[in-house]
């Protein structure tokens, strides 16, 4: 560790409290470098599951054949892009290759102001897209109010409980006054909408769901002011909510570009603006763009493995099952513990909300901390999100079975039975 903090700098912050070091993984596994084994709960990189076998077939058969750049007609490229866009519903017709979220939610930025002459970002009050200088000043996660930018205003995520107090505390047309305001606020200092970035489960600020077309009125304010929507799928595509194979699609939005990042090519950098061809000649008539990286031919055989495999394999329906009962299995410990407050989410995507205790609801992001810590040292890996950091985030391989279900259940059970209340 002392090497990697000489060579690496500080910038490269610890997971856990204690050094983790993966050097293995295979489906729902991680093993360290002292040959401990992991039960990944919190990783969607590798979408699939670790190094499967037919991911690592396409790309390494792909890499001994050939691999440049997209300046170079290739119909692997192609094939790639026409079965992403058979996923999705009308406009989209066109799909951008780039490496990461960010690149992606940079480019979707430059096509919206492109497009519609505006200049300001609405983005929800704990929300993460990126790390570029455009993109990062929409971490609206960890910049404070006073830090942010002018052109940069805010909405509340839709919050609610599943459990405890379930419901939405606001109605439909209540929730979209906030976008209203928020649009106002842009107009108070000199700033149009160009965008709305919005995570379609809201992941960052505490992973909402909502009913259908709860979130259509917000949505229409957005459009009424000029601005684009973008679905930043990072998070929730590829069938992770069991419902939907997008997570915009489970949110009962149409949005105007969708962004892919993470999971598209399970751990090699594949990343995707899907967009309208109009949009995209919108964009061309002022501006140019070219990745010498985004969308080569291995990251492209790469994708359509992981498209192949998620077809094959059923894991949409997978994550639908597995997803229920594994919230089943984590709201029957609610019982015995009062510090959690509410099991939410969707498919394979859940959050377990951490609090001092039940009755009060005050935030316990110091015993969330512990909890994940425990968890680790006990072999299970999980993470952490949400607005006061108090939701542990379950987000695992989309191979993820009912054992491995009942394994995280019982493991966070006798965490929480280590832990003093």
């Amino acid at each position: 560790m002392e090497r990697r903090d000489r060579f690496l700098g500080p910038i490269y912050k610890e997971f856990y409290r204690t050094p983790f070091l993966p050097v293995r993984g295979e489906g729902v596994w991680v093993t360290d470098s002292d040959g401990k084994r992991y039960l990944d709960a919190y990783n969607n990189v590798p979408h699939v599951g670790h190094c499967h076998s037919r991911v690592v077939e396409a790309a390494s058969r792909q890499l001994a054949t050939f691999n440049s750049n997209t300046r170079y007609p290739s119909d692997l490229i192609v094939d790639y892009a026409e079965r992403l866009v058979a996923t999705l519903p009308k406009p989209f017709e066109v799909c951008m290759f780039v490496c990461s979220g960010t690149e992606a939610n940079e480019l979707a930025w430059r096509i919206a102001a492109a497009n519609t002459g505006a200049d300001g970002a609405l983005a929800t009050r704990s929300a993460f897209h990126g790390n570029s200088t455009i993109i990062g000043a929409l971490d609206t996660s960890t910049i404070p109010p006073e830090r942010r930018q002018s052109w940069i205003a805010t909405v509340p995520a839709p919050e609610s409980r599943e459990t405890s107090d379930p419901g939405l505390q606001e109605t439909a047309d209540e929730y979209a006054r906030h976008y209203r305001q928020a649009i106002s606020d842009l107009a108070s200092r000199g700033h149009r909408p160009a965008a709305l970035y919005v995570c379609p489960v809201f992941a960052s600020d505490g992973l909402y769901n909502t009913p259908a077309g709860y979130l259509q009125p917000a949505m229409a304010e957005v459009r009424k002011a000029g601005g684009l929507i973008v679905a930043d799928e990072v998070q929730s595509a590829l069938g992770r909510t069991g419902t939907h194979f997008w997570g915009f699609q489970h949110a009962g939005i149409t949005p105007d570009i969708v962004t892919m990042g993470k999971p598209m090519g399970n751990g090699l950098p594949l990343a995707v603006v899907a967009t309208s061809r109009r949009l995209v000649e919108g964009f061309l008539r002022s501006e140019r763009y070219f990745n010498t990286f985004g969308g080569n031919q291995v990251v492209a055989a790469a994708g359509l493995a992981v498209l192949d495999v998620l077809r094959d394999e059923g894991l949409q329906q997978n994550a639908s099952d597995v997803g229920a009962y594994l919230r089943a299995n984590l709201k029957s410990l609610m019982s015995g513990d009062r510090r959690i407050a509410d099991v939410r989410g969707t498919g394979l995507f859940v959050g377990v909300e951490i609090v001092k205790d039940r009755d009060g609801s005050e935030a316990a992001p110091e015993t969330a901390r512990a909890i994940i810590e425990d968890l680790k040292h006990r072999g299970v890996l999980v993470g952490i999100t949400g607005r006061q950091r108090n939701l542990l985030k379950i987000r695992p391989p989309m191979v993820f079975s009912r054992e491995n279900a009942d394994q995280l259940a019982e493991t966070l059970g006798r965490t929480l039975a280590s832990l003093p209340q």
